[in-house]
């Protein structure tokens, strides 16, 4: 921590006299003694971190001022520095139609030379969310030496052993290296530098239900180590949010993979099998137009993807086209276009995470006979008054997740700049904490009338 220490220079102005024929003397009068320069201010350090898997963003607030917008989940302020002072901390919701709401208030005594981080955590569905507040005292680190400081921030899951070993050491006969209870932490560790494997069990047990694989730990770093809901792909509960002094790291099982699920949205295409880098064997075998697989979880990072005639698999539509697939992501890979023009593969990346505040509503454009639409999200079936959701959508763009207050809605879908609607009007009822996918489409065949695919907390068509 730096602190800066402001200086004064005084200069001593000389006396000049000089002598007369009546030898009179004469002296000038000294200057006024400056005022002492104030005291450099004493300094905190003051982190925030949104560890609730299914709360919205959250503003925060100190003493009514906003201290930090748009914080999402698994996301970290870093260290902050502020006066040392008494501040009221308010946690601040972001809801849907850009209103907010406290939830979570906390009076802050922070000290000179303190490092404070206040950790949202528990579920807002279920009402047990709250702040974990820890605070250390600001020290070098050993050279040579990596801090790590752990959390255990999972809600619904009770006591824990944590092991952080050598890399692919046997923990059978191995003490854990600490425990550790839901919203309980460790006091800062430090450890020699260098690579590390974390594994995190049960209370008493062997079975890693998470496992970081080879991570690395830099000399003098100081890592905050929060165990989090994993709400990316993969089977293990938990995730570790790695807190740095700025930002952040997502470490994730190594395990986890990547999830992708296959639409098919061609309208006069007929049913077919896909194949994952150059396999004989299909991975989704006869999909026809309008339905749509459950996640797949595949290996992370490039692939290839070939889409075949079920009936005969000589006849190929769409012949390894490459994608690149992220660690703990989820995807939609849409079959899209029209056997007389050209099938191509159309990836989206998907938002899995639940948020309890509000639904969360993705509408994709897969209709290959329309041109640019207009989206209406109303009250009732009459647009005539109403402005679009979304205007001017051209084919193959997606609105991503858009976050819509729970209610009973109408989707209608016109022409650009037209009352005309092609699909619809689609009466929806979206729920809280619920995920509702849309993809337009031309009708079973090809051209109008326009259809859709419901996905997600949709029923199926």
């Amino acid at each position: 921590m730096q602190r800066l220490y402001l200086g004064i220079v005084l200069s001593a102005a000389l006396a000049l006299t000089a002598c007369s024929d009546d030898d009179d003397n004469s002296s000038t009068t000294p200057p006024p003694t400056p005022a002492p320069a104030p005291a450099p201010a004493e300094m905190s350090m003051v982190r925030v971190i949104h560890a609730s898997a299914d709360a919205p963003m959250v503003n925060v607030m100190a003493n009514d001022a906003e201290l930090l917008t748009d914080v999402d989940y698994a996301m970290s302020s870093g260290l902050l520095s502020v006066e040392s002072a008494t501040y009221a901390i308010s946690v601040d919701a972001k809801l849907p139609g850009d209103e907010t709401a406290t939830v979570l208030s906390t009076e802050l005594m922070a000290e000179a030379d303190m490092e404070y981080t206040a950790v949202a955590v528990g579920s807002v569905a279920g009402e047990s969310l709250q702040l974990a507040l820890i605070a250390n005292a600001t020290s070098e680190i050993a050279a040579g030496y990596a801090r790590v400081q752990v959390l255990h921030g999972t809600v619904g899951v009770g006591l824990v052993d944590v092991y952080v070993t050598a890399v692919d050491a046997d923990i059978t006969d191995m003490a854990p290296t600490l425990s550790v209870d839901f919203m309980d932490n460790t006091d800062q560790l430090e450890i020699m530098a260098g690579d590390y494997q974390v594994r995190i069990t049960g209370s008493g047990q062997k079975d890693a239900v998470y496992d970081s694989g080879a991570i690395n730990l830099a000399a003098e770093t100081d890592y905050l180590l929060t165990a989090v809901t994993n709400v990316w792909s993969g089977d293990s509960p938990v995730a570790l949010l790695a807190a740095l002094p700025e930002g952040q790291a997502l470490i994730q099982d190594k395990n986890a993979g990547a999830d992708l699920r296959v639409v098919h949205a061609v309208a006069d295409a007929p049913a077919v099998d896909v194949f994952l880098d150059g396999s004989m064997t299909a991975a989704v075998d006869m999909l026809s137009f309008g339905e749509v697989t459950g996640y797949l979880n595949v290996p992370e990072g490039e692939h290839t993807v070939t889409v075949a005639a079920d009936a005969d698999n000589s006849v190929v539509v769409i012949d390894e086209a490459p994608v690149s697939l992220d660690q703990g992501m989820s995807y939609s890979a849409l079959a899209i276009g029209s056997l007389g023009d050209e099938i191509m593969p159309w990836v989206l990346m998907d938002s899995p995470r639940r948020v309890a505040t509000a639904a969360k509503l993705n509408i994709a454009h897969a209709s290959f006979s329309a041109g640019n639409v207009d989206i209406y999200l109303t009250a009732t079936d009459d647009i005539s008054d109403a402005a679009p959701a979304l205007s001017d959508v051209p084919f193959m763009v997606a609105s991503g997740a858009l976050e819509v207050a729970a209610g009973d809605y109408v989707v209608s879908v016109t022409p650009h700049d037209s009352k005309d609607v092609a699909i619809g009007p689609l009466s929806i009822s979206l729920m809280a904490g619920g995920i509702y996918s849309v993809a337009a489409v031309d009708a079973a065949g090809g051209g109008t009338p326009l259809g859709v695919i419901l996905m997600d907390d949709f029923v199926a068509n």
